[in-house]
């Protein structure tokens, strides 16, 4: 069983359901208090709020993931619901970091693997923290998790993602 942490799991692109109000909010608030002039140390103190009051909501609303297989299925945990169960002959592949890899400035701590499933739906692994620090600990858990799902799901690296440091994992294209 693989537990992690502060874990976001639905697509990114969700995040902007915080990241634009909150971004309006404090515009608004910035303009009435401030009448729109602009005043760099005020803006710099409400841009540090913004961030600080989106990296919060974010964390609060993320959750601690529990992933396991067995012989047929996968079981994802999001918090204290009920651990979902997917057929592993329904995963077509999965989107990650190469956590494997060796190269210094390459190597990452932070969660994302993206699940596509036959049915069109994907289990979205995220994670809320978005410092670039790689954390060994966190990076071999990682690392023997990515191992643990291309051996139980018979998957290969394929290709890289754009100029990204994502990777294709499937037994076919």
């Amino acid at each position: 069983m693989y537990i992690f942490k502060n874990v976001l799991p639905y697509h990114i692109v969700k995040t902007f359901l915080v990241i634009i109000p909150c971004m309006i909010l404090y515009g608004i608030v910035y303009y009435f208090l401030f009448k729109g002039m602009f005043r760099l140390s005020f803006v710099m103190f409400f841009t540090l709020l913004y961030f600080g009051t989106c990296y919060l909501i974010l964390k609060a609303i993320s959750v601690q993931v529990k992933i396991w297989f067995d012989e047929n299925n996968i079981y994802v945990q999001k918090g204290n619901q009920q651990p979902e169960k997917y057929s592993k002959s329904d995963i077509l592949g999965f989107y990650s970091y190469d956590y494997e890899t060796k190269a210094l400035p390459l190597q990452s701590s932070k969660i994302y693997f993206n699940f596509c499933l036959k049915n069109k739906g994907n289990i979205y692994l995220n994670d809320v923290e978005y410092k670039n620090k790689y954390e060994e600990n966190k990076g071999e858990e990682l690392k023997k998790f990515l191992k643990s799902a291309q051996k139980e799901l018979h998957f290969s690296k394929i290709r890289k993602r754009n100029f990204q440091n994502i990777y294709w994992y499937s037994n076919h294209n």
